[in-house]
């Protein structure tokens, strides 16, 4: 009885084992296949994650980065009702016009021409304009030429902007300026990446900044009553300017020099966009007079040893920040004596 319940045993030992083989190799098979199954699931998310990401960044060619940078300045035109525009083109930081600044205004007119719903000033009729009426125009324009490059082309905003290089991309910025007011009203900007094209377009410089100081024309001298006023320049210091007068006596008797504030003829100037300031104070030599306006008459003179100069100053104050010239400039001599005029004087800042 007991060997048959050895073999029994034995048999019974025999099949557990073989069972917990397969059992283990079932739950091995299990495991196997479910690290499989993640594996797979987290390739799966990675490409998903790859793909969307290849979906958000768009191809970052020239065209692609120009057609945004289009698609924002017309929603800004259409926004601000502006409907004819000229292109300035395109200026490094420091004033340099290179061939990647042309390009980008000449791209820009086409572009802007064909959506059909902007009337886009020719580039060679702009450039004539700008040097037949003398005008210093880059991707820096002031506001006063932005006024008057308006008026002269009928448009209502310019398009103007700077190119930076920043290493590996080139940043734009654009600026639209209303032509009205001379102020910017909206602003877009892109980024293009540098390759081969661009590293040769920006290496090409076609245009250099000129000086930006103004010039006093050499014919400002007047002569009346023996004395010859010479206009030296009109400076502009916080909101007063100064109109810097050398008179000289040319006779052979003393005579005196007189500036005069009068109530129906007033020694004043004219900017650019007509505004008037009134005198408000005189200066011969060292010696400053302030005009107050509050009598009929009020004024300084000076009295100017025959043969000999003095250096006379004209103070006008509160003028615009935005003046960049006078006008006219117009001085009463004396109360019943005579007045003379300076124009289109340069004001240095």
């Amino acid at each position: 009885m007991i060997p048959v319940l050895e073999i029994c045993l034995s048999e019974y030992l025999l099949y557990n084992n073989k069972l917990n083989e397969i059992l283990n190799g079932v739950l091995i098979m299990k495991i196997r296949k479910r690290l499989l199954g993640i594996i797979l699931l987290l390739f799966f998310i990675l490409s998903c994650a790859s793909s969307q990401k290849e979906i958000r960044q768009p191809q970052q060619n020239l065209d692609s980065r120009l057609d945004d940078l289009v698609n924002q300045i017309v929603l800004s035109l259409s926004q601000n009702q502006k409907s004819k525009i000229a292109i300035i083109e395109f200026s490094d930081i420091q004033g340099n016009v290179t061939n990647l600044g042309r390009y980008l205004a000449e791209e820009l007119i086409t572009r802007l021409y064909r959506t059909g719903k902007f009337e886009v000033v020719e580039r060679q009729l702009l450039n004539k304009i700008i040097k037949e009426h003398k005008l210093s125009l880059s991707g820096m324009i002031d506001q006063t030429s932005a006024v008057e490059l308006g008026k002269i082309l009928g448009v209502n905003a310019i398009a103007s902007g700077s190119i930076t290089d920043l290493g590996g991309t080139v940043k734009v910025n654009a600026r639209l300026i209303s032509t009205e007011s001379g102020k910017i009203f909206s602003v877009a900007s892109i980024k293009i990446p540098k390759d081969e094209t661009i590293r040769n377009l920006l290496g090409q410089i076609t245009k250099s900044p000129t000086p930006n100081k103004p010039q006093v024309q050499t014919n400002q001298i007047i002569e009346k009553e023996g004395l010859k006023f010479e206009l030296v320049e009109a400076q502009m210091s916080g909101r007063t300017v100064i109109c810097k007068i050398k008179i000289t006596n040319s006779t052979e008797d003393d005579k005196n020099a007189e500036v005069t504030y009068g109530w129906h003829y007033q020694t004043k100037i004219y900017d650019e966009s007509g505004n008037e300031y009134i005198i408000s104070a005189v200066k011969f030599a060292n010696q400053l007079r302030k005009i107050t306006g509050i009598s009929q008459y009020d004024g300084a003179t000076k009295k100017i040893v025959a043969g000999n100069s003095v250096n006379m100053e004209l103070h006008f104050e509160n003028v615009s920040s935005s003046a960049t010239k006078i006008s006219l400039l117009q001085i009463l001599c004396g109360y019943r004596g005579f007045k003379i005029e300076f124009r289109n004087i340069p004001i240095i800042k």
